[in-house]
């Protein structure tokens, strides 16, 4: 089956220097930029050697005139994109440096995963590119002061493998790397077609219930699709997600509809203390009624590596498609 991927609008102009360029992998038209906050940044008798311009996730515009050359990036995952399309990190939230993209020197502006940002601290170390989550609320009130600060801001949502492409189509743009576009984003959509293409073949559909788990059963709850994107994962992949037919899973695991419905597989991913979860859901499994479940009977029951599956995968986004695959069509991994 074909996937079809939407790229963001994006105008990449070289002003000054050379004429009108389109990125020859990208199919998307050419758009005039709209007028900038930011337009002060470069006056218009200054030389300007590129002007890059786009529609983030929040339908700002943004304009950027001249490469960036202190970029700061507010969430970890997104860090990742930013080196994956050739970009340095040199301001950051302390989850970018402990996942390992950026450096220990980068600047901190939160030690942590970036829901708090100092926003003094971070117009103190002069970035000339921001880039945060449109998802987190307290980068989207940073995002407000370093754009009404003149600095070019940038917000993103990224939850499906399609707007991981397009983030990384932009920053490719930015950096000038297309070649990084190809290798990191087209290549891996092709990986995926193939095997989603590949799981096709089966004349059935697995039936199977996808659980993000705490340590309490409050926070142990059933997704869909439209949840979670490695629930979107498995759908796009043949499963039968039997979230979908009883909605009162996502408000919590009724037993009684899970012994019902007894799914194929039970896929699980973790939030917070991932050692914690693991063993409330392992003691779970093991009560009665849970323990008498053809998943649990037959060890069909999955907790997913987090840096695939609670963390965007990124350029491992086919690896993830893999990995699920052949748990659902085991024969497919002698494919």
């Amino acid at each position: 089956m074909k996937r079809i991927i939407c790229l963001l609008l994006v105008c990449v102009l070289f002003c000054g220097c050379a004429p009108s360029v389109e990125p020859s992998d990208s199919p998307a038209p050419s758009v005039e930029p709209s007028a900038s906050p930011t337009a002060s940044i470069a006056p218009s008798d200054a030389p300007v050697d590129f002007c890059v311009s786009f529609v983030d996730s929040a339908d700002n515009n943004v304009n950027i005139t001249g490469k960036p050359q202190n970029v700061a990036v507010l969430f970890s995952s997104y860090a990742e994109i930013w080196q994956l399309a050739g970009g340095e990190v040199a301001i950051t939230v302390g989850e970018a440096v402990d996942r390992g993209f950026a450096a220990d020197t980068a600047k901190l502006v939160d030690d942590s995963a970036g829901k708090t940002i100092d926003t003094e601290l971070l117009l103190s170390y002069k970035p000339d590119l921001v880039i945060g989550s449109a998802d987190i609320e307290g980068q989207v009130e940073a995002a407000g002061i370093t754009r009404s600060a003149g600095i070019p801001t940038a917000l993103f949502h990224v939850e499906t493998f399609d707007d991981y492409l397009k983030m990384l189509k932009i920053c490719t743009n930015i950096t000038g790397e297309s070649e990084l576009y190809k290798s990191n984003g087209t290549a891996v959509a092709q990986e995926i077609e193939d095997i989603i293409e590949g799981t096709a073949v089966y004349d059935y559909r697995p039936s199977i219930l996808f659980v993000r788990a705490g340590s309490t059963a409050s926070t142990v709850k059933a997704k869909t699709a439209d949840q979670h994107f490695a629930a979107a994962m498995l759908d796009e992949l043949g499963a039968k997600n039997i979230a979908d037919a009883a909605p009162i899973l996502a408000d919590g695991l009724s037993l009684e509809e899970v012994i019902l419905q007894d799914p194929d597989y039970i896929f699980v991913t973790t939030m917070g203390d991932e050692g914690a979860a693991k063993s409330y859901m392992l003691e779970l499994f093991a009560t009665e009624g849970w323990k008498d479940l053809t998943a649990v009977k037959e060890n069909r029951y999955v907790f997913l590596p987090k840096d695939l599956f609670h963390f965007k995968p990124n350029a491992r986004w086919a690896d993830a498609y893999r990995y699920l695959a052949e748990l659902l069509y085991p024969d497919s991994a002698d494919a």
